[in-house]
């Protein structure tokens, strides 16, 4: 009897929609984290609330991710096992250890901040925290970078890229959670209150500007290195551009980057001058559309980087 061989191949991309969604909320979570950080550094009590908003939802969004990335990988329950096999060269090992040392600290570190007086070990929590969470955060980088098949990902900027993503998307987040808290507590009114949170936005605003002109200098000298890279670079981005690229340019560069540079240079510039309300909805906009480009970039360069290229031939 001839032996018979069956392949069981999956149709379509392996890493879907799930493995974006951890790597935009596990990034927005880092990134609020170390806003918090930032703020608190930086203006101690002045921003008392937004940075509490932040540390809460910094390990929400973490956990959130996992919880995505292990639908797709199935078998949660052996996650135990990456703290029993030791992998140093797996960025997946190092995910998953760093991200639990994370998720701990800072469910601690946001515990912290129910006292009200100043409280030196939560500050110096914070400061331990800071390079566990750069480290999950460059992690969401290379997972994709690594992977020297997919010439899509496997480039310096990927990584920056994802560097500067984590920072505008999780100063977003914040943001737009915290401008719920106001709703929800009724201080998102004109007043006295509302004056001031515009005031404190100034320096976000600034912040968010250069972020996101970083980033799309980053993403012009990505596709700049692929453009005119070698062969295989640029079929992948030719193969990419065709099944994604609507997603990518219309609504992770257009509406995640472009669109909200206006918005947040009016927030910025023209900072409490006459309709406060108007600059409100201002930065609920711009937020909102970080986040949706956020979320849609990670998405279009996940797929993206496993689209089919065309196969070589010796004619």
């Amino acid at each position: 009897m001839d032996p018979e061989v069956v392949y069981n191949i999956q149709a379509g991309p392996y890493w879907d929609w799930r493995v974006a969604m951890d790597l935009f909320l596990g990034g927005a979570g880092v990134g609020a984290f170390l806003f918090a950080i930032g703020l608190h550094e930086a203006f101690r009590a002045r921003y008392r609330r937004i940075t509490q908003t932040a540390a809460w939802l910094a390990p929400i969004l973490v956990i959130g991710g996992l919880l995505f990335l292990l639908a797709k990988l199935g078998r949660p329950m052996h996650l135990w096992l990456t703290f029993t096999r030791f992998a140093p060269t797996s960025p997946l090992w190092w995910g998953g250890i760093f991200q639990t040392f994370f998720v701990i600290g800072s469910i601690w570190h946001a515990w912290k901040w129910r006292i009200e007086e100043p409280d030196p070990g939560r500050r110096r929590l914070g400061w331990v925290l800071t390079p566990i969470a750069i480290i999950v955060g460059a992690y969401h980088g290379l997972l994709l970078a690594v992977v020297t098949a997919r010439p899509l990902w496997n480039t310096g900027p990927t990584v920056v890229a994802a560097l500067l993503a984590f920072i505008t998307t999780g100063i977003a987040a914040v943001m737009l959670t915290h401008l719920i808290r106001m709703k929800v507590s009724g201080r998102l009114v004109p007043g006295e209150h509302l004056d001031t949170f515009l005031t404190d936005m100034r320096p976000v605003g600034n912040i968010l500007l250069a972020a996101l002109t970083l980033q799309l200098g980053t993403f012009f000298l990505w596709w700049l290195s692929l453009s005119f890279g070698d062969l295989q670079d640029q079929q992948a981005l030719a193969a990419a551009n065709e099944s994604y690229g609507t997603m990518f340019w219309t609504v992770g560069i257009g509406l995640g980057l472009i669109v909200p540079l206006p918005l947040l240079a009016f927030i910025t510039w023209r900072n409490g001058e006459r309709n406060r309300l108007t600059h409100v909805r201002a930065i609920l906009v711009s937020c909102l559309l970080i986040l949706i480009g956020g979320y849609f970039f990670r998405l279009a360069v996940v797929l993206g980087g496993q689209a089919q290229l065309p196969v070589p031939t010796l004619s």
